[in-house]
């Protein structure tokens, strides 16, 4: 069974058009809590009330509805569960949750058995989307064997190293420019408005389209 994987999925659900082969995606997202995604561990009240979204899940499940799925798990079930009938694709969404996960016991909304429960799910991910958002390199850890890398081309892949922030520099794809973790990708899909996908070997080949 494929697993599509998504950090900071947002109420993007395009990637389960282009990725018809894929049959499950795990969605993980900080909001409606955070939508900076790396404040989770650190909220007082007051940042709560700042940084928390009303209108995230009812976008969510706007864009659920327009893209063909409909939401099959039971109110008050953690992660919610929405299943396209046409295409047989479900999705599990983990909202209110960051990555890295610095903690499986402390957590605003999942608990200790369901942060691993979600771990075990990262061990069978054979896609990991990237785009907007870009996860932490110490998400390869979760894989048990290479994934492909699934780009859009919204998203900038390749940058000057020396402008990154210092926690920036964690970022998978800064790794990648550094021929570094390179073994945990399979090969690439290049996602380009109004053109087929394109799917590369290598790292070089990849990144090489983005530049044009």
């Amino acid at each position: 069974m494929n697993y599509g994987l998504y950090i900071g999925c947002g109420t993007d659900f395009e990637p389960t058009a282009h990725l018809p082969q894929v049959r499950k995606f795990i969605f993980v997202d900080s909001q409606p809590l955070s939508s900076h995604g790396d404040l989770y561990q650190a909220f007082t009240p007051q940042d709560k009330n700042e940084f928390f979204s009303k209108s995230y899940m009812p976008n969510f499940s706007k864009a659920a509805t327009e893209a063909g799925f409909h939401k099959i798990s039971i109110d008050g079930v953690y992660p919610h569960v929405y299943k396209n009938f046409n295409t047989h694709q479900e999705i599990f969404h983990y909202y209110s949750l960051c990555f890295p996960f610095h903690s499986v016991k402390s957590n605003y909304t999942a608990n200790n058995d369901e942060i691993l429960k979600l771990l075990s799910l990262f061990n069978q991910v054979s896609h990991l989307i990237v785009r907007g958002y870009i996860p932490h390199y110490n998400i390869f850890r979760y894989f048990l064997k290479p994934v492909v890398f699934v780009a859009f081309d919204d998203t900038i892949y390749n940058e000057n190293l020396n402008n990154l922030l210092p926690y920036e520099r964690n970022k998978i794809t800064a790794l990648l420019q550094q021929n570094q973790y390179r073994q945990y990708i399979s090969n690439y899909i290049y996602l380009r408005k109004n053109r087929l996908a394109e799917t590369f070997p290598n790292y070089d080949d990849f990144i090489e389209q983005t530049k044009l």
